[in-house]
């Protein structure tokens, strides 16, 4: 792999020839694609292909809050492989015989060391389709500020769709109310919640799963 250094760089993406370009956080790289390709054989390769697939699968239907949450945690590399990274260390079990699961409790949106807030809770009123976040302030303690951004995720594991929000409330606000399809009516929501404050992120918090 090869990394231009050169501020004339004429920047591409795909393939051209023998060579791959692609681009992270604005670094462009280069690659030589493989001399050939073998169609996964053993039962290592074909799990780890269907792990991938079933990861990536699952970051579609979350949607893009991991590239508010991820922006700045691990910058050598992009985003979503330090989301993907995460799923498949802490969240992903099973196998191919008995199919693969991804445990939502178990997932980071975001990922950082910005103080979280410990006494945070979620409530859903099904009658009006309302999510409620309500939180106690704690600017001060750590590195926490009172204009903190909160970000939130209700991820639909029925649906398989979501929500969120990367600038939802500031932290001294205390609560914080959105509202979900009326579709989505009977479905189990999955609540994450993190904070940012636009140099750094803290780990996210799964704040239950509820009945829409």
């Amino acid at each position: 792999m090869g990394k231009s250094n050169n501020p004339m760089k004429i920047h591409w993406t795909g393939n051209t020839g023998g060579v791959v370009g692609y681009t992270v956080r604005g670094n462009d790289f280069w690659r030589s694609l493989p001399n050939s390709y073998n169609d996964a054989c053993n039962e290592a390769q074909q799990l780890c292909r269907a792990k991938l697939s079933f990861v990536s699968k699952f970051i579609h239907n979350i949607g893009d809050i991991y590239k508010s949450g991820y922006r700045h945690y691990n910058v050598s590399k992009c985003q979503r492989a330090n989301f993907a990274h995460q799923i498949f260390q802490d969240a992903l079990s099973g196998n191919l015989t008995d199919g693969l699961v991804i445990n939502p409790a178990d997932v980071l949106v975001a990922r950082g060391n910005l103080t979280t807030t410990h006494s945070i809770a979620a409530s859903v009123a099904p009658a009006t389709q309302t999510v409620t976040i309500s939180w106690s302030d704690n600017s001060g303690v750590g590195s926490a500020s009172a204009t903190d951004k909160l970000l939130y995720c209700a991820y639909n594991s029925t649906k398989q769709e979501s929500i969120y929000s990367d600038n939802a409330a500031t932290r001294d606000a205390e609560t914080c109310s959105f509202t979900y399809p009326a579709n989505w009516s009977g479905d189990t929501l999955y609540l994450y919640a993190a904070w940012s404050n636009g140099s750094s992120e803290s780990d996210s918090t799964m704040l239950g799963f509820y009945t829409a």
